[in-house]
Order: structure tokens, then sequence, then C-alpha cells
């Protein structure tokens, strides 16, 4: 049952509030196309989260993502893109995607705390 929280986050499943980036992911470049990777990799994350244990295991999965894409991307801007492997030579890794996946991640770790201050 989606929901809009100040027409910005959309809701998805009541237990995790975490579909942040979906629509501005979903905009960036040709929407005819497969969806870029941000927003597969953030689907796969969705389908994770609800099988970890607690809220306790959920944030700790979403610090050590945001730690570990943070650092990526950091590898990435200081190799001038070099760190990152181009699968696809027509769709090489690009700043924006490190972005758009920092921000979901983000997204996802501040909906989960504020899940947790409303249930306290």
């Amino acid at each position: 049952m989606p929901s809009y929280q100040q027409g910005q986050f959309e809701q998805e499943t009541p237990h995790l509030r975490h579909h942040a980036i979906r629509h501005i992911a979903c905009t960036v470049g040709d929407t005819t196309k497969q969806p870029d990777r941000a927003t597969r990799f953030l689907a796969r994350l969705d389908r994770h989260l609800p099988t970890l244990a607690d809220q306790a295991a959920r944030r700790a999965f979403l610090d050590r993502q945001l730690e570990g894409w943070q650092q990526r991307y950091a590898r990435f801007i200081a190799t001038d893109g070099e760190s990152e492997p181009v699968i696809i030579p027509a769709d090489p890794p690009q700043a924006a995607d490190f972005l758009l996946t920092i921000t979901g991640l983000m997204a996802r770790r501040t909906a989960l705390d504020q899940q947790t201050r409303a249930h306290a």
C-alpha cells in the first residue's frame, strides 16, 4: 500500500520504509532500458533486509553497506573510474551510480531509525 511522506518517500512495505531512491533512480537516463545499477542493487537489498533477524541486525548491515560503498566511491574518484570493472563497455560505471546507491542506503538507514523511534 504506497503512501507518501511529505511528497518524497514512497513506502512499499509497511515494516520497512526505504524507497526514497526508487523514483530518482528510475528517472535517471533512458527509462526504456533495464533499471540502472543502483535500482538493481537496492532491489536486491530490499529483498534481503526483511530476512535479517531484527532491527539491530538491519542497522548493522546497512552501516556496513554504507561504509563499503563510500570507500568504493572514494577509490572510484581517486582512480578516475579505473577501480571498477567495466562489464558492459557501452555502459561503464559512473559516479552517479555510487551516489544513487549511497543515497538509497542512507534513506533506508534513516527510515529504520525513524521507525525504531516511533515504536519506542
